[in-house]
C-alpha cells in the first residue's frame, strides 16, 4: 500500500505561455470592494447586462482530461439542471498549447467559443484586442453579481491575475503551487531534515545522492527537476531578490546579477550530478515514486498521480520551496474568461455559469477531484473538501504558504522571451556554456523575441 505523510497542498502551473499581439498593461490590486460599474467604457464588451429569460447556448474550451473533465463535465451538469434555459457545450482542445493555438485561429477568424480556460499572460492580447468580456457589469448586478464576502473569499493574488487597468476580464479557476516533494524514509535514515534554505538543500541533495554500482554514475539523484525548468526559473531568481521582467515597461533582466546568482546555485547541483532534469521519466516525481531520487520539484497538481503511482513502502510528503534572500512561492494555473463576441444574452449567460464554475461548493469539489487549488478560502470549511483536508493534511500547505505567494509576469510574447532564455540555460545546465555568456545572449534573444511578439 502506498503511503503518505503530508503537509502540503494541492494543484499546479505551468506556468506561464504567451502569446502574439501589442503590449501587455500593469494588473491593478484586487478591489477590495465590488468594481465600479462606471469604469465599463469599452463600447463593444460592457454594459448592464439584460435579464436572462431566453433560451441561449454556450461553449466553453478547456485543456483538462481525465479526472479534471470529469469534474468540470459534473459541474456543467448541475449548472444547467439549475438553469434549464442555458445550454453549455463543454470541449476539449487537447492540450494547453493545442488550445491556445486554437484560440489564436478563432480569434482571427472570428469564431471565438464564448469561454475558454487561459493563462492571464494569453489573455493580455485578448484584452488589448478588446476580444475579452469585461465583467464589470455582470460582478455588480444585483441579480447575479459578487457580494463583498465574494471578494473577500478569494485570495488577491488570484483575483488580480484577471483585472487589467482595473477592470475584471477572467475569473480564477485551476491554480497550484510549486512545491518540494520528499522521500521521507531516505530523509530519515541520514537523520536530514527537510531544507528551508538553498544552502540546506544543497547539502541534502549532495548527501542523499547515491551511486550504488560504483560506474560513476549516480543511481539516485538528490533531487529531479521539471524538463522545463529553463522556462521556469521564476522563484529562484525571486528569491535571490530579482525579477525575470517588467510587466509595465517590458523591460527584462535575464542578464543580471540576481539571475546569476539564482542560476549559479541550480547549476552548482546539476555539475556535481547531485540533480537532473527529469528527461525520459518526463515527469520530475516519476523518479521520486520509483525511488530513484529522493526530492523532487513539481506542481501540487501532480499530487493524485504521486498518491496512485508510487512503489510500495515508499512515503512521500512535501514541503514548501526552500528560500534564500526572499521566501517566496510560485503558484500558477489558468483562469476562465468569457469572451466578448458572443450576444448579449450569451455573456450574461457564460458570467452566470462563470460564478457557478468558481462558487465555494465547486472550486472545492473540484478541487477535491483534482490535484488544484480551491480559489476560494472558505472551501476548507466546505464539507467536501474539509474531508479531503483532513485526510490529505498535505493539501493544506498552498493555503499556509500564500502570504509567500507570486504569480508570473503577464507581458505579450513573455514566453517567447522565456523560451529565448531557456534556449541558453540549456546549454548551461548541460556544462555546453559558460552561464556569463548566456545571459548575455538570452537578454539580446530575450528583448527581440519579446519585442517580435508585442508587434506582430
Amino acid at each position: 500500500m502506498k503511503k503518505f505523510l503530508a503537509s502540503l497542498l494541492c494543484g499546479l502551473l505551468l506556468l506561464s505561455l504567451g502569446a502574439c499581439g501589442n503590449s501587455g498593461a500593469q494588473p491593478s490590486a484586487a478591489p477590495s470592494t465590488a468594481p465600479d460599474p462606471a469604469e465599463s467604457t469599452a463600447p463593444n464588451n460592457t454594459g448592464s447586462p439584460a435579464p436572462q429569460e431566453e433560451e441561449v447556448e454556450i461553449t466553453f474550451w478547456h485543456a483538462m482530461s481525465g479526472v479534471n473533465e470529469e469534474a468540470i463535465q459534473k459541474i456543467t451538469a448541475d449548472f444547467m439542471d439549475e438553469h434549464p434555459n442555458i445550454k453549455v457545450t463543454v470541449m476539449n482542445q487537447g492540450g494547453y498549447r493545442d488550445l491556445f493555438d486554437k484560440l489564436m485561429a478563432s480569434a482571427k477568424a472570428n469564431q471565438l467559443p464564448n469561454l475558454a480556460q487561459i493563462y492571464s499572460n494569453r489573455l493580455s492580447w485578448y484584452v488589448n484586442k478588446e476580444l475579452a468580456q469585461d465583467l464589470t457589469a455582470y460582478m455588480n448586478d444585483s441579480e447575479i453579481g459578487l457580494t463583498q464576502a465574494d471578494y473577500d473569499d478569494i485570495p488577491a493574488m488570484f483575483m488580480d491575475d484577471c483585472i487589467w487597468d482595473g477592470k475584471q476580464y477572467a475569473m480564477p479557476f485551476n491554480k497550484s503551487m510549486m512545491v518540494l516533494y520528499y522521500n521521507v524514509g531516505m530523509f530519515e535514515e541520514a537523520g536530514l531534515k527537510v531544507p528551508t534554505t538553498w544552502e540546506e538543500w544543497a547539502d541534502a541533495a549532495q548527501k542523499l545522492t547515491k551511486d550504488t554500482d560504483g560506474d560513476g554514475e549516480p543511481d539516485i539523484y538528490g533531487v529531479v527537476f521539471a524538463n522545463d525548468l529553463s522556462t521556469d526559473i521564476a522563484p529562484w531568481i525571486r528569491q535571490a531578490g530579482g525579477r525575470t521582467m517588467d510587466e509595465e515597461t517590458n523591460e527584462i533582466f535575464f542578464d543580471s546579477p540576481e539571475a546569476k546568482e539564482a542560476i549559479t546555485f541550480l547549476n552548482s547541483m546539476f555539475q556535481a550530478k547531485t540533480a537532473r532534469f527529469a528527461g525520459e521519466d518526463k515527469n520530475s516525481n516519476t523518479p521520486l515514486q520509483q525511488g530513484r531520487a529522493a526530492m523532487c520539484v513539481a506542481s501540487t497538481s501532480a499530487l493524485p498521480y504521486i498518491e496512485s503511482d508510487t512503489m510500495e513502502g515508499i512515503t512521500i510528503d512535501a514541503a514548501a520551496l526552500p528560500g534564500h534572500k526572499t521566501d517566496d512561492q510560485l503558484y500558477y494555473g489558468t483562469n476562465v474568461t468569457v469572451f466578448a463576441t458572443g450576444t448579449e444574452a450569451q455573456k450574461r449567460a457564460s458570467w452566470e455559469y462563470l460564478k457557478f464554475l468558481t462558487s465555494t461548493e465547486n472550486t472545492a469539489y473540484f478541487a477535491a477531484q483534482t490535484g488544484y487549488i480551491p480559489v476560494r478560502r472558505s472551501a476548507q470549511t466546505d464539507p467536501v473538501f474539509a474531508a479531503v483536508l483532513a485526510e490529505k493534511p498535505i493539501k493544506q500547505l498552498c493555503f499556509d504558504n500564500m502570504d509567500r505567494g507570486f504569480q508570473g509576469t503577464r507581458n505579450i510574447g513573455q514566453i517567447n522571451a522565456m523560451d529565448a532564455l531557456g534556449d541558453q540555460l540549456d546549454l548551461v545546465f548541460s556544462g555546453e556554456k559558460d552561464l556569463d555568456s548566456a545571459l548575455k545572449d538570452a537578454q539580446a534573444n530575450g528583448e527581440k523575441a519579446l519585442a517580435e511578439a508585442q508587434n506582430s
